[in-house]
């Protein structure tokens, strides 16, 4: 009997449906930026790529706490990932409360109800900018950080789990030295008596949690080799492809100013964004399509492990 093809529906469809709305954002923003260079700079696109992108990545926390929340609802009290998946989750909620908090409570639109009631106290509007800034900064690595440590410790018991190799050591001494060079960088602008602003400061409070999490991506990837493919593997594959790229552009934040002004920031910073939110949407979607697939397996594979561990699937 042959295999059903993908249809594109139901639950088990959700990481494509993610791969074609990224694929069409990234897209669309290319396109922009070409545009923009080929018409010799002559009109700015840097608050209108800003506001997109908060609303997308805003859309895709919340996509991701769903799938999040469907992750954890199918790991029975003491599963050995339910406590992973509650840190996965919770991080997911501080991000997409952040996008909540920055894009309706944060700004000075009629549609936010300070605004409307007519209750905003100076600097209120900062303090929630500030807030969500924390949430979906040091906060949301440091949730995510714990979870992955929790499912390191998971693997290894299961056989999974691998020594860090030269090449980890090397990839993550990358991080750490970006990491020294942005502290280094901070307080020489004390020392000369430069203010540095809190969005910064927020920035530095969540590179060493980042430090972290890039050391438990080298050992997941090498973990997840030894997984084999499958619906599982691309899960926790996900997850180490989302720290890469959070760190990849947190790395090219700092570098572009430093040696071009021409480039719009905000442009750059926006394709890295949703590209991030969009991963780590990735990580719970396969997780949930590979809890469908074990309960429904195709007709001709009745014993179908190639989505995952099978001790890993509730």
């Amino acid at each position: 009997m042959k295999r059903k093809t993908n249809n594109l529906e139901g639950l088990e469809s959700a990481p494509q449906w993610i791969l074609m709305f990224l694929g069409a954002y990234l897209v669309v923003h290319l396109i922009a930026l070409y545009v923009w260079n080929t018409a010799g700079r002559a009109f700015s696109i840097q608050g209108s790529s800003d506001g997109t992108s908060a609303l997308s990545v805003t859309a895709m926390a919340a996509v991701d706490l769903w799938l999040c929340l469907l992750v954890l609802r199918s790991f029975p009290a003491g599963a050995p990932l339910r406590r992973a998946w509650m840190l996965i989750t919770f991080a997911a909620a501080a991000r997409a409360a952040s996008g909540v908090l920055a894009q309706l409570l944060g700004t000075n639109w009629l549609l936010n109800p300070l605004v409307w009631a007519g209750h905003v106290k100076p600097g209120l509007i900062d303090q929630i900018r500030r807030s969500a800034l924390i949430a979906d900064g040091p906060v949301r690595l440091a949730l995510l950080a714990a979870a992955l440590l929790v499912a390191l410790r998971v693997l290894r018991k299961f056989g999974f789990w691998v020594r860090p190799s030269t090449a980890d050591w090397a990839v993550s001494a990358i991080v750490y030295l970006f990491t020294l060079c942005r502290f280094a960088e901070a307080g020489a602008a004390s020392l000369a008596g430069r203010p540095i602003g809190t969005e910064d400061w927020i920035s530095l409070a969540g590179l060493p949690v980042l430090c972290v999490l890039f050391l438990e991506a080298m050992l997941l990837r090498r973990s997840v080799v030894r997984m084999g493919n499958g619906l599982i593997s691309m899960c926790w594959a996900a997850f180490m492809c989302g720290i890469f790229l959070t760190g990849a552009g947190e790395l090219a934040a700092w570098v572009i100013p430093h040696y071009s002004h021409a480039w719009p920031i905000e442009m750059i910073q926006s394709l890295a964004r949703f590209p991030i939110a969009a991963v780590f949407a990735l990580a719970p979607a396969c997780q949930v399509a590979a809890q469908r697939r074990a309960r429904n397996p195709p007709n001709d594979q009745p014993e179908d492990l190639a989505t995952g561990v099978p001790a890993l699937v509730p």
